[in-house]
């Protein structure tokens, strides 16, 4: 990564599903003459999962990152963060159990996409067969709704919630390395995802670059996809480069190849949250 690229606020520690403390991500990102970083654990659910922080690590995980912006003072920016799911009537970023806690910023993603009331015992970016069985399990095998059901999802959450930062925009493509269920220039998913685009651009969210498919090598991509970093570019959406860390070394993971992305479909800088607040910094040649 070249010197000066800014920060990254999409970053997970052993208290969610993560590997390492606060103190070693801030490490490695001082390490690698980051100026900011955000960790963005994954909210307490109302029901078990394998990957979102337990009750009981709620609390150490806010006073351990709090005590690792105390630490590193004069180096870094710390910033203390979420990773909110939005389930209708079951969890958002504006749910007065996360809302109330008063982070430094909230990431809204869209990892559940049953109907209304459904299954909530899978996830779109799960394993192939977890995918798969609850693609055939909820939808009947019907791609197309399930698909159409998470960008939905991803608009109302932009619309209700306005999130600071979008995650993973795109992540229901994580299983689709191969075009195994869709492919990306079909019009219905071209209409959906656009959709999507056009609430997020209302809210004045910013849309992450997410750089975890590439470096935990899942779906081999980048979340969004160039295309749809081209429309939202043209529709004004803030950028942001982000690794959805998960192991200290990976903090930096492809934010190089991110950046050429970015600006190749036109962006010329990105958003990044500071001690004076949110500010365009521009993108590294």
């Amino acid at each position: 990564m070249k010197p000066g690229f800014g920060g990254n606020y999409h970053t997970h520690t052993h208290h969610c599903d993560g590997n390492g403390e606060p103190q070693d991500y801030a490490e490695s990102a001082i390490s690698k003459g980051m100026k900011w970083l955000g960790f963005s654990g994954h909210n307490v659910l109302p029901f078990p999962t394998d990957w979102t922080m337990p009750e009981k690590n709620l609390e150490s995980y806010r006073r351990e990152v709090r005590e690792a912006a105390a630490r590193n003072a004069g180096r870094i920016e710390i910033f203390l963060g979420i990773e909110a799911d939005y389930i209708p009537g079951v969890s958002s970023p504006v749910h007065p159990r996360i809302r109330d806690l008063g982070w430094d910023f909230i990431i809204g993603s869209v990892h559940f996409a049953a109907p209304a009331g459904g299954d909530h015992s899978w996830t779109v970016d799960g394993s192939g067969d977890e995918f798969d069985a609850g693609l055939h399990r909820v939808y009947g095998g019907d791609v197309r709704a399930l698909v159409e059901r998470y960008y939905a999802l991803v608009a109302e959450m932009a619309a209700e919630a306005k999130p600071d930062i979008i995650g993973h925009f795109d992540v229901v493509k994580k299983n689709n390395r191969n075009a195994d269920y869709f492919r990306e220039d079909e019009p219905w998913y071209r209409a959906a995802v656009l959709s999507a685009l056009e609430a997020v651009a209302r809210s004045g969210s910013v849309v992450e670059i997410n750089t975890g498919g590439i470096v935990r090598n899942t779906s081999g991509a980048f979340y969004p996809s160039e295309w749809i970093l081209r429309e939202a570019r043209g529709m004004g959406i803030p950028t942001m480069v982000n690794a959805d860390a998960h192991r200290p070394q990976d903090i930096d993971g492809c934010f190089d190849q991110a950046a050429a992305l970015l600006r190749g479909v036109g962006y010329s800088s990105q958003r990044q949250l500071t001690s004076a607040g949110w500010m365009d910094v521009p993108l590294p040649e």
